[in-house]
């Protein structure tokens, strides 16, 4: 859902937020004072909501700080839910508000274009709200920002210092061992097909599943990990018997390695799901991925 505000003006229509899908709502808070303003350049993000039950939903609480970033790295804290979201600059002015059906993705993708304008967030959770009431609410935090300060926060604004959410990008598709003709056309040993492919790629990752959907708790951790090293890489599916037939059992023979998932890289096997997450939590795996190891 894009959140543009075509020109600087209030927005009269309603002052509401109309029902909500829920009138459990909370707000985690970056704030500095429990009056709603940040040292009085903050909007007061007064919450224009209605419950179901006809009372008033609850109000911003302040009352805990939780800055967005660990030095100049993210530090994404906000919650994978729905939800109304403003963000702050180190200056304590509010640079954007927005909507959002999983908060912490939206963060996410925010911090690949404009980081440097994070500093801390307001977030109101709405879990199971509809488009129209995350609308409803983000509008009367537009709105109150407006009637405070008399501007439209700069990344709401089309033009020059818009924030815009970047599409992300399609996933990669798994690589497939052989055309799909079946084990009984296989003119080289699956072995020798494991081999050259995992020294012609950088890193490879063999899975149950795929890299969107996949098929055991192991395998989507091993996953995690290599999207948080942003290390490029291929993922091939031993499940997969029509394109890669006997691959389950041949790439446990081929690294003398008893479980899936197996990481290789650099033609190298490095480990499945225990060691993969040891060296990741010891900061060791982007080394091992790239070859650039201390």
């Amino acid at each position: 859902i894009r959140c543009i505000i075509m020109a600087p003006r209030v927005l009269r229509a309603s002052a509401s937020c109309g029902s909500m899908a829920s009138p459990s709502l909370r707000l985690h808070a970056a704030g500095r004072s429990a009056s709603g303003r940040v040292a009085g350049r903050g909007p007061s993000l007064r919450c224009l909501a209605s419950r179901e039950d006809g009372g008033a939903a609850p109000g911003p609480e302040y009352s805990r700080s939780k800055p967005l970033k660990s030095g100049d790295e993210l530090d994404n804290w906000t919650p994978s839910t729905p939800g109304v979201y403003a963000v702050f600059n180190e200056d304590e002015e509010l640079q954007y508000v927005g909507l959002s059906r999983k908060i912490s993705s939206s963060i996410q993708r925010h911090a690949e274009t404009v980081l440097p304008k994070m500093h801390s967030a307001h977030v109101f959770e709405m879990p199971g709200a509809d488009k129209v009431s995350l609308q409803s609410v983000w509008k009367g935090w537009i709105e109150a920002h407006v009637e405070e300060t008399g501007n439209i926060p700069v990344g709401n604004r089309r033009g020059e210092g818009q924030w815009l959410l970047k599409q992300p990008a399609r996933a990669k598709d798994e690589i497939k061992l052989t055309p799909g003709k079946g084990a009984q056309d296989l003119a080289v040993p699956m072995e020798a097909l494991i081999d050259s492919l995992v020294k012609a790629k950088k890193v490879v990752a063999f899975i149950k599943g795929t890299r969107t959907q996949p098929e055991c708790g192991f395998s989507h951790q091993v996953l995690l990990l290599l999207n948080q090293s942003r290390v490029d890489y291929e993922t091939v599916n031993v499940l997969d018997e029509f394109y890669n037939p006997g691959l389950r059992e041949a790439i446990k023979v081929y690294s003398d390695w008893p479980t899936i998932p197996q990481v290789y890289a650099n033609g190298e096997f490095i480990g499945g799901a225990d060691i993969i997450t040891e060296m990741s939590e010891n900061g060791e795996l982007v080394g091992a991925l790239t070859g650039k190891q201390q």
